[in-house]
């Protein structure tokens, strides 16, 4: 989460407790206040639905960039390990030859 949204959620729910707090210090009568105070938590829920939607909308980006980064580096990964193999794979192909090249007397002998 960014400032600006920690920043904004923070500000959201300032502003309900204090709209909470004035409303049940202010002279209106009950049916006026309980409207008022619906009025208000319908206003929160959508903003915090609005809030919630962008929080998952990046969040699918940040799994998204996630996924592709470790595609990247395991394709790299894939890369160096084939390079890697082969270049070890030559000497051990030439040592197995050499060993074919020698007659059976030889390698007991060893």
């Amino acid at each position: 989460m960014d400032n600006r949204d920690s920043g904004l959620f923070a500000f959201l729910l300032g502003a309900v407790i204090g709209a909470a707090a004035a409303l049940l210090y202010a002279p209106k009568t009950g049916k006026e206040t309980r409207a008022h105070l619906k009025k208000l938590t319908d206003d929160f829920v959508e903003d915090a639905g609005e809030v919630s939607a962008d929080w998952k909308e990046k969040g699918k980006k940040f799994v998204a960039e996630g996924k592709t980064k470790v595609s990247e580096l395991v394709e790299k990964g894939k890369a160096r390990y084939s390079k890697t193999f082969k270049k070890q794979q030559a000497p051990a192909a030439e040592e197995v030859a050499a060993v074919e090249e020698k007659p059976e007397d030889d390698l007991i002998q060893e």
